[in-house]
């Protein structure tokens, strides 16, 4: 007989391997495989079980682990272990059973187990409840794992203890026979455990003295009692007087009370066990079957199903690059399902189109001809995204949407049909797999819509990394470039000052050297490579401007006052013109185009630059909050007192015609102007000042981060 030196020596060998009701271990890992899966869910499926709750509570408070032995927030323990280490649980916990010896009387006596203590956790929970408990999961626990110790030796003689458990003796008569077989009791066995992981409760305890008279336990913590009742009351279906005396003199609660209660119980625990699929044995009223050859037929399939699924999770994940993500898809797809002849779409980044990417069927060129609008209707591609449901050319279902792209899909891929295997995450449309198949093939996928739902899962989730790890890259690129701008900036300011200290020096020699007509011919050259110096300069900051992140927060006036410093020294300097800024303190950062924006300011100042006569004065004004038709706009005005636009010219001034300006101008540039307003969603207008001059009213719209 298999005797044991010490109680915790049966608890630390046997609590790993703990069986549970196998419905609930397929629950609990397809819920880990899910993505939006959360720990209160997690919790909901695992309380169900005494075996699983067991091993996290075990674990949880192990040396290992990290002490959370407050199992009154059964979820925070659930949090502080992860979601690795409970889909770990559910899998170690489904190997164990299916290579467990199967017989009959275990799935018997699981089902009887499973029943009695569920019973005696929703009668300890009701109770606390009635006689105000603080801890109500507490309770429940306590009554969950009342009989944890007699699992423990179940598992410690398979063979010999189950006969004991079949001989219908009594509490004490049980205990004896455990006693002499192991050397100690199931309830010793299940409080050594409860209080080596929970030694701050009187869980332990309440399992300890489960099977003490109600006098005995009178006067000891509420909890004791609430057990103490719970299993009597769970134990002997019917209520004998004896038991509703107890209830009076434990709690104080009166028969009617009790009888309520404990038909609250059986409807809930009937539920539990319809939605677990655990049916009666068919032996005889009140023996359950929790084990069968047919659960565990497919809790293997289960286990191999996620054993494969990790397989692909590791091969997808191995690269951070989109490219080899994708061919690692491709051959997971021809390795698990047969699908050598496939294609992956991916949706575009303006979230309009499905983009053929790769595929294994033509070459990469061909293959991304293949671009599908995102609509509904269009093609079987997008029916399987939009639907989010795998879609077959073979489906009756889908004869109405199968449409001329997916026939040169097929054809493509040398197939009669195509398998659509949409890539998703929560709330996200990441892609299609599209993989060609023959009627046969399609009959044969239709067994593992399940397996195909989860490696679909899988690819999107790979997918989408590598995505986002592209977009942090481009993020670090983007902050480097703008720091580059920032000195590049810099350096054409520095720039600005020497040279506009030259082109003064030059002035003076100009007027002084007036009558020397030879030197002022020299002079008048230096000058000229002095303005060509100047923009040359302004180039590099229009240059390395378009390298700047093409979206974000703009401060429009230090953006006028930098082109206005530029201008001053290539262009104000030698004709004399000044300049006057009157620019709206209160105007916040605007998102939109940096250089769409940069390059309208600077055609308009070097049109009207070139437009004025020596001292004349350019103006440029900004305005927030412009209000037109109850919409919010920012105002840029860039105006002159110039000769002004002729009437002939007006007419057609955002048009590419020849300027007025003369031969040297080609008349493109308020084309691009109004083309680049346009692409902001902005307007622009021009006028006529009646005291001469032109301006132009340019309108954005007020996009801010606020």
């Amino acid at each position: 007989m298999p005797g044991v030196s010490t109680i915790s020596d049966v608890v630390q060998i046997e609590v790993g391997q703990l069986p549970s009701v196998p419905r609930v271990l397929l629950k609990l890992i397809d819920a880990c495989h899910k993505v939006d899966v959360s720990y209160e869910e997690l919790g909901a499926i695992i309380r169900q079980d005494p075996a699983l709750s067991a091993k996290v509570i075990a674990i949880a408070n192990s040396p290992a682990g990290v002490r959370q032995n407050d199992i009154r927030d059964f979820n925070q323990q659930l949090a502080v272990l992860g979601l690795n280490t409970i889909r770990t649980i559910g899998i170690t916990s489904a190997v164990h059973q299916f290579f467990s010896r199967f017989d009959t009387r275990l799935g018997l006596w699981m089902g009887n187990f499973w029943h009695g203590s569920l019973t005696c956790a929703c009668i300890a929970r009701a109770m606390a409840r009635l006689t105000g408990y603080d801890s109500v999961d507490e309770a429940y626990f306590a009554g969950l794992l009342h009989k944890i110790g007699r699992m423990v030796l179940f598992r410690r003689d398979p063979l010999g203890y189950p006969q004991v458990l079949n001989e219908s003796l009594t509490e004490a008569e049980l205990d004896a026979q455990e006693q002499t077989l192991f050397g100690v009791t199931g309830s010793e066995v299940g409080a050594a455990a409860l209080k080596e992981w929970v030694p701050d409760s009187f869980l332990g305890d309440s399992v300890l003295y489960q099977d003490a008279s109600a006098e005995a336990v009178l006067d000891t913590p509420r909890l004791v009692k609430l057990v103490n009742f719970a299993h009597k009351l769970g134990e002997c279906g019917t209520p004998a007087d004896r038991l509703f005396d107890e209830a009076g003199l434990l709690f104080g609660l009166a028969r009617p009370v009790i009888e309520d209660m404990l038909q609250g119980v059986r409807a809930e625990v009937k539920q539990a066990a319809a939605g677990l699929d655990i049916r009666l044995g068919g032996v005889k009223e009140g023996v359950y079957d929790a084990d069968t050859e047919e659960i565990r037929l497919e809790l293997a399939k289960k286990v191999r199903e996620f054993a494969l699924l990790d397989g692909v999770h590791q091969h997808l994940n191995d690269s951070e690059q989109l490219d080899p993500t994708v061919v690692a898809l491709l051959q997971d797809l021809r390795i698990l399902f047969g699908l050598s002849r496939s294609l992956v779409f991916l949706v575009e980044a303006d979230g309009v189109h499905l983009q053929a990417v790769a595929g294994n069927v033509a070459s990469l060129e061909q293959i991304r001809e293949f671009q599908i609008p995102f609509k509904q209707g269009r093609s079987l591609v997008t029916e399987a995204l939009l639907g989010r449901s795998v879609l077959s050319t073979f489906d009756e279902k889908t004869s109405k949407v199968v449409s001329v792209v997916d026939g040169q899909l097929a054809e493509l891929m040398d197939a009669g049909g195509i398998l659509c295997i949409p890539l998703h995450r929560p709330e996200q449309d990441v892609g299609v797999l599209v993989a060609g198949i023959d009627p046969e093939e399609g009959q044969g996928l239709g067994q593992q819509t399940e397996l195909l739902r989860l490696f679909s899962l899988a690819a999107a989730t790979a997918v989408n990394k590598c995505r986002l790890l592209i977009q942090d890259r481009q993020g670090v690129l983007e902050h480097e470039r703008e720091r580059q701008q920032r000195q590049i900036s810099r350096l054409a300011h520095e720039a600005n000052n020497p040279l506009a200290i030259i082109k003064n020096y030059l002035q003076v020699l100009s007027v002084r050297l007036a009558e020397d007509r030879g030197i002022q011919e020299h002079i008048d050259i230096l000058g000229e490579e002095i303005e060509r110096v100047a923009g040359i300069v302004l180039r590099m900051r229009d240059v390395s401007g378009s390298v700047e992140r093409l979206q974000g927060a703009v401060d429009i006036n230090q953006m006028v006052k930098d082109l206005i410093g530029i201008f001053r020294v290539s262009h104000f300097s030698t004709q004399n013109i000044r300049e006057k800024l009157l620019l709206d303190t209160n105007l916040p950062l605007i998102i939109t185009n940096r250089n769409g924006l940069k390059q309208i300011l600077t055609n308009l100042i070097r049109n009207a630059v070139e437009s004025l006569p020596k001292g004349g004065r350019l103006s440029i004004a900004t305005c927030d909050r412009v209000n037109v038709n109850g919409t919010q706009f920012v105002e840029l005005i860039i105006e002159d007192d110039g000769p002004g636009i002729p009437l002939e010219v007006m007419e057609g001034i955002f048009n590419p015609v020849s300027s007025a300006k003369g031969r040297e101008h080609s008349g493109l540039g308020l084309t691009i102007v109004r083309n680049l307003v346009l692409s902001l969603d902005g307007s622009v207008s021009c006028r006529n000042k009646p005291k001469g001059g032109a301006e132009f009213v340019i309108l954005l719209p007020r996009k801010t981060d606020e």
